[in-house]
């Protein structure tokens, strides 16, 4: 099964802490069954790991089930503040994306 997962996520960006998703695709014969949820909390606990204080993704403004799914996760749309250099993804110029950001919860120091 995990030949038919793709999973991507860039370092976390120093500079300004934040982590950036590049890629979740579950393959179609193994959708609804948890396993991008499970990616994500992955690709959260890696951030937290590196000291990133939020995640980062675009999502396709037409796939409304990931758009569902990442608003589930906590993700919210936020426009991009003018001068950021974040990019758009590379695709077809048919293609609108929405930037997601979702603030994480790092663990406290009294827990260490």
């Amino acid at each position: 099964m995990a030949s038919e997962l793709k999973f991507q996520w860039f370092s976390c960006f120093l500079r300004t802490g934040i982590a950036y998703i590049s890629s979740v695709a579950v393959h179609e014969n193994f959708r609804r069954m948890g396993i991008a949820k499970r990616l994500i909390a992955t690709a959260e606990a890696q951030a937290r790991a590196w000291g990133c204080r939020s995640v980062a993704l675009h999502c396709e403004l037409n796939n409304h089930r990931a758009m569902k799914l990442y608003r589930e996760l906590g993700f919210k749309c936020i426009s991009v503040p003018e001068g950021a250099k974040w990019s758009q993804p590379t695709a077809s110029p048919d293609f609108n994306f929405s930037f997601m950001m979702k603030l994480l919860k790092l663990p406290s120091a009294s827990a260490a």
